[in-house]
C-alpha cells in the first residue's frame, strides 16, 4: 500500500483472514500534511469478525458483531447491541470496583470491592437496592423498605412522619422523649394500655382533666 498513498480511493491488502483497508479522500499536495480518510483493520474469526477503524476526524471504532466501542474527542460510547452485556473494571480483587450492565432489560450492578459487605447498588427490572453489609434500602413500585442494625432519622429543624395509618412496634423497649416538652394527642379516642402494668408519673405536678374522669 506504500505505492498507493498518493492515489484517491480505497486501497487494501489481505493476508490469510486479516485485511487492512485505507480510504484516501483527497490527494495530499504536501508530504508533511496528514492524509484525510480512514484506516480499517479486519480479522475474520470462526464465529464473529473483529474490526478496528481509525478515522482522520479523531474517531476510533472497535467492533465485534453488534458490540462496539467508539472513542471520540469528546467522550467514549460503549454499545453492546440488543442482548450484549457491558462490564467495567478498575483495580484488582478483592478491592476491584466494577459496573455490570446486563442487556435486554437486565440489571445494573455497581460494586466497590468484592469483600463481603462492600457497598453495592443493584438496579433490577422493578427495584433499586442500596446496600452496605447487612444494611440496605430497597425502592420498588410498591414502597420503600429500610433495613439496618441502627437507623437514625435526623432533621436540623424538624422531622415529620405522616400517613393515613402509622404504626411503631418495638420487640423490646420503646421510648418517646422530648428535651423540652412532649405531647401525645388524638382528635378521636386515645388509649394507653399495658398488658402487664402501666405507670404514669411526674416529678412535679400531674394533672388529670376531663369532662368526666373515671379511675378504676
Amino acid at each position: 500500500m506504500d505505492n498507493a498513498i498518493h492515489l484517491m480511493g480505497e486501497h487494501a491488502t489481505t493476508c490469510a483472514d486479516f485485511s487492512v483497508r485505507a480510504q484516501v479522500q483527497s490527494t495530499p499536495t504536501d508530504p508533511t500534511n496528514p492524509l484525510m480518510g480512514r484506516v480499517s483493520l479486519t480479522a475474520e474469526g470462526p464465529n464473529d469478525d473483529g474490526n478496528v477503524c481509525l478515522q482522520a476526524n479523531g474517531r476510533v471504532t472497535s467492533q465485534v458483531d453488534e458490540c462496539r466501542i467508539d472513542v471520540l474527542s469528546d467522550g467514549i460510547v460503549v454499545d453492546s447491541g440488543n442482548t450484549g452485556n457491558i462490564g467495567l473494571r478498575a483495580g484488582a480483587a478483592p478491592c476491584m470496583q466494577r459496573i455490570d450492565v446486563e442487556g435486554n432489560g437486565g440489571s445494573i450492578v455497581l460494586e466497590n470491592g468484592q469483600i463481603e459487605g462492600s457497598p453495592k447498588i443493584d438496579i433490577g427490572e422493578d427495584s433499586i437496592t442500596l446496600s452496605v453489609g447487612t444494611n440496605k434500602i430497597t425502592i420498588s413500585a410498591t414502597g420503600i423498605k429500610v433495613e439496618g442494625l441502627e437507623i437514625t432519622i435526623e432533621g436540623t429543624t424538624s422531622a415529620e412522619m405522616k400517613a393515613p395509618s402509622v404504626s411503631v412496634d418495638a420487640s423490646a423497649d420503646a421510648t418517646i422523649k422530648g428535651a423540652a416538652s412532649t405531647e401525645v394527642s388524638s382528635s378521636g379516642t386515645m388509649v394507653v394500655k399495658g398488658t402487664a402494668s402501666t405507670e404514669v408519673s411526674a416529678s412535679g405536678t400531674m394533672t388529670l382533666k376531663g369532662a368526666m374522669v373515671m379511675i378504676n
